[in-house]
């Protein structure tokens, strides 16, 4: 080693032992039961050692999550909490500058409280807390230590502390670590793990079994209406994670949790909406819905199916541009959803093909919104319900014609399924993230065809595809009528094809 490499040599290795010690930096917080939730919050005691004597730290905090915006505002401070410590957001970032007695161990208090009045129809991802229940994502219960979050663009690795305080035990606690525990310790990444987690307590009711030695959890609070009982939702939840994880061949799940939550109670038949959202996080999915006399039990059934798939599409298979890999990530969601229904026989072909043709083919057709190129889902998203809903038509729209050139082509022998499972495995073991061209590369080797052209027209432009029977195996016929694609079936079991 020369003389001029030396200390380039040492500051490399102080970088690295600098980011060493944040990242095994501790993060404790304890968080404390009030009767009066609604009024008081949550309040969360954080304790944090860092790395050096200081007089002043900087916190995350996600302002925006999922569409809701200006999330800062659920987050309180009480000066008779925090002497010496004083607090302030930096405008137009998600930082918060904590001043403190010069000192190394940090520690504060915060509120996290409900700032919005529930909305009527919608999901919403803000923290909802109540005197009888609190439900609240971890992006907005966590604020975490800047010195933790390296700035590569990686996702660290933070070890977290959460005990809960004087909750007494008829109110149930869960959450998407390992559920029910009152006292946690863990090492998890901070954006996929600690951040895309899910919070629940109070009047809920928590199920569990076991899925190959593998604990599932399941909670719900509510008297739901309808087909919506405890039990039948949780058999869906028992047939469903068996015919996923068979799928994949993977049940590499420590624990699993489900959370199911209505946003409001309508118990006269004079509403007639109804409106239900699933969403995927770690090691689980909650979905949040309307409650009347028009629940809609095949929605749930498909939520259920969806943001299940999502703990591969989107969880293994991770997205290197999210947003506009959409048509991938929620669209071929979508067609394994029904697609793996049909599998556990929860709906037949007749039902699989009617589903078909109104919720993918008839809503896409008719969405006004429907030429609209893929790019701007990278701003509009969460706009528009009818922007939100393209990608998840057109990729499915896409899945179901691929499907139908790979059976073709292999004389029957493989199917999407095939390059599915060989995308998860390119995925977590040789660890590439989900591209555009990576996926083009593996059709091309399926198909034995460039298909990019094809994909640049339809997929990224929007221009409508154009439906050739010809592209199809001879059990399915597309006629347009008034046009919109109507798919039929040309023989009563496909499934000796499509379900290989």
């Amino acid at each position: 080693m020369n003389f001029i490499s030396l200390p380039r040599f040492l500051i490399s290795v102080f970088i690295f032992l600098s980011f060493y010690s944040f990242s095994q930096t501790a993060v404790n917080y304890k968080i404390f039961y009030s009767p009066s939730l609604s009024h008081e919050g949550l309040k969360v005691q954080l304790l944090y050692n860092a790395p050096k004597v200081q007089d002043s730290t900087f916190f995350n905090f996600p302002r925006e999550v999922w569409g809701e915006a200006d999330l800062s505002n659920c987050l309180h401070f009480l000066k008779e909490e925090n002497p010496g410590y004083t607090f302030r957001f930096i405008a137009n970032s998600d930082s918060i500058v904590v001043r403190h007695p010069r000192t190394k161990s940090v520690g504060f208090s915060y509120r996290i409280k409900q700032d919005e009045e529930d909305k009527e129809t919608k999901s919403i991802y803000r923290p909802k807390i109540k005197d009888n229940y609190f439900q609240v994502l971890g992006h907005s219960l966590f604020m975490v230590p800047r010195n933790v979050i390296p700035h590569t663009g990686t996702d660290p690795l933070v070890n977290v502390t959460i005990e809960w305080i004087g909750f007494p035990p008829d109110f149930k606690l869960c959450n998407t670590f390992n559920a029910t525990a009152k006292k946690q310790s863990f090492r998890v990444k901070l954006w996929d793990e600690l951040y895309n987690s899910f919070f629940v307590g109070g009047d809920y009711r928590v199920y569990s079994f076991e899925h190959n030695k593998k604990p599932v959890y399941f909670a719900i609070r509510g008297t739901w209406m309808k087909d919506f009982s405890d039990e039948n939702v949780f058999n869906t939840l028992k047939k469903t994670i068996a015919t996923q994880r068979e799928f994949w061949n993977d049940n590499s799940f420590d624990y699993y949790t489900v959370i199911m939550s209505p946003t409001v109670s309508r118990l006269d038949s004079g509403f007639r909406g109804h409106s239900m959202t699933g969403s995927s996080v770690k090691n689980g999915f909650l979905i949040q819905s309307s409650n009347n006399p028009f629940n809609n039990w095949n929605n749930l059934r498909n939520i259920f199916n969806h943001e299940m798939m999502h703990d591969w599409i989107g969880g293994k298979i991770k997205m290197k541009h999210e947003e506009l890999n959409y048509w991938f990530s929620e669209g071929f969601t979508d067609y394994y959803a029904y697609k793996n229904r049909l599998r556990n026989g929860d709906i037949n072909f007749e039902e699989w093909k009617d589903l078909f043709n109104k919720e993918v083919f008839k809503a896409h057709y008719k969405n006004p919104e429907k030429n609209k190129p893929n790019y701007i889902l990278k701003d509009d998203f969460w706009k528009s319900r009818n922007i939100e809903k393209l990608p998840y038509r057109r990729g499915c729209m896409f899945a179901f014609w691929l499907d139908n050139q790979i059976l073709l082509k292999s004389n029957y022998t493989k199917s999407l399924d095939d390059l599915m499972r060989e995308l998860n495995t390119i995925s977590t073991k040789e660890n590439k993230a989900f591209t555009d061209e990576l996926f083009l590369d593996l059709v091309q080797k399926y198909i034995e065809k460039d298909i990019s052209y094809f994909f640049q027209k339809h997929m990224i432009s929007a221009v409508e595809m154009e439906w050739k029977n010809d592209d199809l195996i001879p059990d399915f016929k597309i006629e347009m009528m008034e046009g919109v694609p109507v798919l039929k079936l040309q023989t009563s079991k496909p499934e000796k094809y499509l379900l290989r």
